[in-house]
């Protein structure tokens, strides 16, 4: 099969079992590189994935600086954001010196290593850019709109402001129209409110991690890269330096171990990860799809899994080198992006 069904809700990944492991499709031609070559796109860095309620495959090119959509079957693809292999310039403060420092006139145009990306439900696409700590809305023509972080970009970011988001991996858009991103080099998961909504004016909040503290504990994180949430509003996490999912109650900042070690420590086994990336929950069945990345497979973990819970191999080493992201169309097409060999395989 060659298809891809539609999702069924923004910037979630439905998931339903997989119908097998053969490559069904393959976008990419395995060397590392922009542009097309025999009319097939050429990816550098492939990262998040989204499929869209068209059917269409969103793909974050970490390397390129850009976003791309395939349509089903699609191996060429169209750039949607961002310039394919164009980054946006740092803010310079020696150009126009007589001149108020400004951001750069590439803003809402370019972008500085996207990592994630998904659709919302007037179809415009909202971009998580890594180097640049920010999630922006392209639409149809004119500049992308910030909506991370609040009021925009500044000049004057600092680093060490509370509010600051400090190489983020991921996303997710919450039921209430929140956006959750992972604050990585903070080791914390951080909520801002819907820009329409009564708390809009309020500051992010910390909903898993101990901001600008890592470690192993209950309510720790160490790297966070992806978070889905449950059908019960439970937040799922993949503590990636921790080898493990953790699983945080609604309101609660303690986890429990979803997978991997409650400890923090890395394996080869089935019920062991080692550096996971992305994750996807199964809708149908509860169960969750994680990206195993420096084990090179994806795992799938049942319903109410923990620690200690063995996982089955959605696929493996014989295919996948660095798995990163990881979505599944409503009919199980299974979609990895693989970041070492520059390719996104359909399943």
């Amino acid at each position: 099969k060659d298809t891809v069904a539609p999702a069924a809700s923004p910037c979630h990944h439905p998931a339903m079992a997989p119908t097998g492991t053969a490559v069904a499709f393959q976008i990419g031609t395995g060397e590392k590189g922009k542009g097309l070559e025999e009319g097939r796109r050429v990816l550098r860095q492939p990262r998040g994935l989204h499929v869209c309620r068209d059917g269409s495959l969103l793909v974050a090119d970490y390397g390129n600086h850009c976003v791309l959509r395939f349509k089903p079957g699609d191996g060429r693809g169209n750039v949607v954001a961002g310039e394919e292999g164009k980054i946006l310039p740092d803010i310079d403060p020696l150009k126009d010196i007589d001149k108020p420092l400004a951001l750069p006139e590439e803003e809402g145009m370019l972008l500085k290593l996207p990592s994630d990306v998904c659709e919302d439900l007037e179809n415009g696409i909202l971009v998580l850019d890594t180097d640049d700590g920010c999630v922006q809305r392209f639409g149809v023509g004119g500049p992308a709109r910030t909506l991370v972080p609040q009021g925009g970009k500044s000049t004057h970011r600092s680093i060490g402001a509370p509010e600051t988001v400090k190489n983020p991996r991921a996303f997710a858009m919450a039921p209430d129209g929140a956006i959750v991103v992972c604050d990585t080099w903070s080791h914390r998961v951080l909520r801002f409110p819907p820009q329409e909504g009564s708390d809009a004016a309020e500051k992010p909040t910390v909903l898993a991690g101990t901001p600008n503290g890592w470690g192993s504990r209950p309510d720790q994180l160490a790297f966070p890269s992806s978070v889905v949430f449950d059908s019960d509003g439970a937040l799922l996490v993949a503590d990636t330096n921790n080898h493990r999912i953790q699983r945080f109650a609604p309101g609660s900042t303690e986890a429990t171990t979803f997978a991997g070690s409650a400890n923090g420590e890395r394996g080869t086994g089935l019920s062991e990860l080692d550096m996971p990336t992305g994750i996807c929950l199964d809708t149908q069945d509860g169960s969750l799809l994680v990206a195993d990345r420096a084990n090179s497979r994806v795992l799938r973990f049942a319903a109410g899994s923990h620690a200690g819970s063995e996982g089955s191999v959605v696929v493996g080493s014989d295919v996948v080198s660095r798995p990163w992201g990881v979505s599944v169309a409503a009919d199980g097409a299974i979609f990895v992006s693989d970041e070492r060999r520059g390719v996104v395989f359909q399943l």
